[in-house]
């Protein structure tokens, strides 16, 4: 990696690194344990350590929770999402998940992404949108995970953030899995408190 490697070039790299060992059959049967340890530079002690747990849980019984927040949902009761048990259908719009009072800064953001979504009508209102197939050669994920970041921390969405991670899997390109999905918008929000 060269040393002049920007930030944002990183955490790009590391989120494409999580969604590999993700996606199907990127993890071993009996599931496999990634720790990430984030160390300041010139730093003497281990700033954090993250623990993410890849693979299948045990049957039975749900998902043991980690880092003190719960699991994902299981949105479809295969592993896989189809919007059983999600507020959410194919249709709804993203703005039906975030409050009224912040839908003119989530409309300039979804117009901002607009000159990188491969199937948005131009003269769609922006808050009707509810497929979102980005040209990942224009745009890069994390430009999108932080938009979602500043909205998340201005206390902009109205559901749970694993909602957010389990429509934006459904009705978008952004990553070919929920979880890692889900990991990535946590990881930025954090980044921008």
């Amino acid at each position: 990696m060269k040393a002049n490697t920007s930030e944002e070039e990183l955490l790009d790299r590391i989120a494409r690194l999580l969604d590999r060992l993700l996606e199907p059959g990127g993890a071993t049967p009996n599931g496999s344990h990634l720790s990430i340890v984030y160390v300041a530079r010139g730093a003497q002690h281990v700033d954090r350590v993250e623990n993410q747990y890849i693979g299948a849980y045990p049957a039975p019984g749900p998902a043991p929770e980690r880092g003190g927040e719960k699991a994902l949902p299981d949105t479809r009761g295969d592993g896989k999402a189809s919007g059983k048990g999600t507020p959410f259908d194919k249709d709804t719009p993203l703005a039906d998940l975030f409050r009224e009072s912040h839908h003119k800064e989530l409309r300039q953001i979804i117009d901002s992404w607009r000159p990188y979504l491969t199937d948005a009508d131009p003269d769609a209102d922006a808050l009707q949108f509810s497929t979102f197939q980005f040209d990942l050669s224009q745009i890069r994920p994390a430009t999108v995970y932080l938009d979602f970041a500043h909205l998340i921390n201005h206390d902009a969405l109205q559901s749970p953030m694993s909602v957010l991670a389990a429509y934006m899997f459904q009705h978008s390109n952004l990553s070919r899995s929920e979880n890692a999905l889900y990991v990535q918008m946590k990881r930025y929000r954090r980044l921008c408190e």
